[in-house]
């Protein structure tokens, strides 16, 4: 957790006493949704279009070009260039301005998607959709929040499928008050939530995990050396992507669309209760939707 994502292949790395004479000065550029396909890089929208399928300009975000400090020293800089993020009715896409020549550089169907996950390091932020065979990585600035937060919402609410029950006896809140809004875990307005784990106050580590009708979610944080520094991370998991599921040494083991993911929890509070979880999380709902 808080490990610098490694560079992608359309990325590149430079010294970072070029970056003024490379990068003007000024604010992280925002992301923005185009008010019109017209206005995209040229050849974005038709390749879009015919990756993703049937969406809208709300399903269109334009992430403009950005260098950022990279490596443990911070002697490096790392330059993402100009991207277009699309969600459509089948699949999500990443189109790149980048050479040799400017295209889709990453795309995983909603069937294949094995986990969504976000991870803040400050203002840095990224989103990493893994797919069965593929993997899409977004670099963005918390500038970008509004919007990115929306396309997320959009990105999972089309990857879920259908609802299945949750787990029971397990409250949203506990005696304590938590952290944060569970509301933000809802895809749909009446959606029960079965949670547990701890919460945690400012500046104290957070491991909780929650099972919504379309979702396992596993939200962590925790505070780094400097006050104002906080890593957080939050991982969204299709529940009928989910094949099986084991608690190992405090670690959640998940299989979902084929892959392998293991999960430290840090609790063993919270890994007991996510392995009381696993059969009624894998029932035969569960089953016959991960295969879909």
């Amino acid at each position: 957790m808080g490990s610098e994502p490694p560079a992608e292949e359309w990325e590149q790395t430079f010294g970072a006493d070029l970056l003024p004479h490379l990068v003007p000065a000024g604010r992280p550029g925002t992301a923005r949704q185009p008010l019109d396909v017209t206005l995209l890089p040229v050849g974005a929208h038709a390749a879009l279009a015919g990756g993703i399928g049937r969406h809208g300009l709300e399903d269109l975000l334009v992430l403009p070009g950005a260098a950022q400090a990279y490596g443990r020293m911070r002697r490096r800089c790392l330059y993402t260039p100009l991207r277009v993020l699309g969600v459509g009715d089948r699949a999500v896409a990443l189109w790149v301005q980048a050479p040799p020549v400017p295209g889709i550089r990453a795309s995983v169907p909603f069937s294949e998607i094995a986990a969504i996950a976000w991870e803040a390091n400050g203002t840095r932020k990224q989103l990493l959709i893994t797919g069965r065979t593929s993997r899409l990585p977004v670099r963005y600035d918390a500038a970008s929040d509004i919007v990115m937060d929306a396309l997320i919402r959009r990105l999972r609410r089309r990857a879920a499928g259908d609802p299945a029950p949750v787990p029971a006896g397990y409250p949203v809140a506990g005696s304590r008050r938590p952290a944060f809004d569970p509301e933000i875990l809802k895809l749909d307005p009446d959606d029960e939530i079965a949670i547990v784990g701890q919460y945690g106050r400012l500046g104290r580590r957070t491991c909780l995990l929650a099972v919504t009708p379309l979702e396992l979610v596993i939200m962590r944080s925790s505070r780094l050396a400097h006050p104002r520094d906080r890593v957080a991370e939050t991982l969204y998991v299709p529940r009928r992507a989910i094949e099986g599921a084991s608690i190992q040494s405090g670690s959640l083991l998940l299989r979902s669309a084929g892959q392998e993911l293991r999960i430290p929890l840090r609790s063993r509070r919270t890994a007991a209760a996510a392995s009381a979880w696993l059969e009624q999380v894998l029932s035969d709902h569960d089953r016959s939707g991960a295969g879909s």
